[in-house]
């Protein structure tokens, strides 16, 4: 890292403007040779003070960073590793849904204005559908970004996760919009690569960040000033940056859109991301930077959690051969076993938990629910025939957001995940199966980190029941 890096974070406008994006989101530095930095020590990487942005370079000067990155999400809290792993459900509060309009091949002057284009297109469908207020654009120095401030949503949040709100605005206008972005990057040789890559723990660039290689520096700006743009109002040493822009939003302004996404898409598990690129480049790495899995030398895991819904999940159906009653058996058993570990089965605390998670779902009395039982365990059920810990039920949708959402994130298609589990479970004695004891001990705790390994191992070998 040049001192000349340093000299531009050193700038008192230029630390407090990234703080004040920074705050409340997950960190990250890229270094030379794409080597990350997102954790201090077991402490997820923060900041709490303007000056924090020049001591985190100046920290890790010797991997040569450049560029400061936030995550989509913002964290109630980021004080353990918890707060952004078991907790990672409670604990986010909201997540900026964004589309990322990458510029590729060695015509420039052809790919920025192919990609104002493209940009006027996907922010002229936002203010179609009633966002007017709420989106901006960053310019990354060598592509944009359309983003939708967070606050733009509120009552959709009441029922749905943030990232699962930010994954489907962002993939429901690239599917409105597909057809017009086709024609726009038609014939430019692959010069624009737009994609849906909304990811639990995805990070993207700060505004006023430099680029990770060209001497440019990260800007953001309102829609309205698209005609206006120039790729000069990068330059570090006079950029042109509006600090309203991503600060500017008109709070619920972003539901509607939302649950129209929500409704269209219906489970957003096993879907891949809309990617929009003709005449394509080879492919590459996402210039903004990775998932929390995707550090450097680190190979991609499933949570614990994840691993033991999906087993239980694959356990019923095995035993019973109901697949939606399976994915309910499967969240519940996850988080008995999780939660009620930690907070103690009777806990109010859980109870408290799982009632804040699970929004959605009704909450219902003891005389309202039924027992039900398979092998020596016992369950609570709704009326409608799901699972229920604590008074609230856990449907099929809840499963797909936090199991297989979730493995789908990790970088493991969820039916490869789904079939290998099923053809594992189905090694083991029925009398295995039913003994919760035997089932943890036998079936879980032997894959519980090793699971993705079994998955690509096995190839997924084709099963039915996915």
């Amino acid at each position: 890292m040049s001192l000349a890096v340093l000299a531009y974070y050193s700038k008192r406008s230029v630390q407090e403007e990234i703080y004040e994006f920074l705050k409340g989101r997950w960190v990250g530095l890229e270094g030379v040779g794409k080597k990350w930095v997102r954790w201090d020590g077991e402490k997820p990487l923060a900041v709490s003070k303007p000056s924090d942005i020049y001591a985190l370079f100046s920290k890790y000067i010797r991997l040569g960073p450049r560029s400061i990155y936030g995550s989509i999400e913002v964290y109630k809290r980021l004080e353990s590793k918890r707060d952004v792993e078991s907790d990672y459900d409670l604990n986010v509060e909201k997540a900026t849904p964004f589309i990322d309009v990458d510029l590729e091949g060695e015509d420039f002057g052809t790919a920025w204005r192919k990609g104002v284009e493209v940009v006027e297109a996907i922010t002229s469908f936002l203010e179609s559908e009633g966002l007017s207020e709420s989106v901006y654009i960053l310019w990354s120095g060598n592509g944009f970004h359309v983003r939708v401030n967070e606050n733009a949503f509120t009552s959709v949040l009441e029922k749905h996760t943030p990232v699962e709100v930010a994954w489907a605005v962002a993939e429901y206008t690239l599917q409105a919009v597909e057809g017009r972005l086709l024609e726009i990057i038609k014939g430019c040789k692959g010069c624009i690569k737009v994609e849906n890559i909304v990811n639990p723990k995805r990070v993207f660039t700060a505004p006023l960040s430099l680029h990770r290689e060209k001497n440019r520096v990260a800007v953001a700006f309102k829609p309205g000033r698209l005609s206006e743009f120039d790729p000069d109002w990068s330059n570090p040493a006079n950029p042109r940056h509006d600090p309203q822009a991503w600060r500017s939003f008109k709070e619920g302004e972003g539901d509607q859109l939302a649950e129209k996404a929500l409704k269209a898409l219906g489970k957003v598990a096993g879907r891949e991301h809309t990617r929009i690129a003709v005449e394509k480049t080879p492919e590459k790495k996402v210039e903004e930077a990775p998932t929390a899995v995707e550090q450097a030398g680190e190979v991609p895991r499933i949570g614990r959690f994840q691993v033991m819904g999906l087993l239980q999940a694959a356990r019923y159906y095995v035993l019973k051969g109901d697949v939606e009653k399976a994915k309910s058996w499967g969240l519940n058993r996850a988080i008995f076993y999780a939660w009620a570990k930690y907070y103690g089965p009777a806990s109010r605390r859980l109870l408290n938990r799982v009632r804040e998670v699970f929004k959605t779902a009704g909450s219902y009395r003891d005389e309202e629910l039924k027992w039900d039982s398979l092998g020596g365990e016992r369950a609570q059920v709704s009326p409608n025939g799901y699972y229920v810990i604590g008074g609230v039920e856990q449907t099929p949708l809840d499963y797909d957001r936090n199991i297989a959402y979730k493995i789908e994130a990790s970088g493991i298609p969820y039916e490869e995940a789904w079939r290998t589990a099923v053809e594992y479970v189905k090694r083991f004695p029925e009398r295995v199966l039913l003994d919760p004891q035997e089932f943890y001990k036998k079936v879980y705790e032997p894959v519980r980190d090793r699971f993705a390994e079994l998955v690509r191992k096995t190839g997924g070998a084709k099963q039915e029941g996915g």
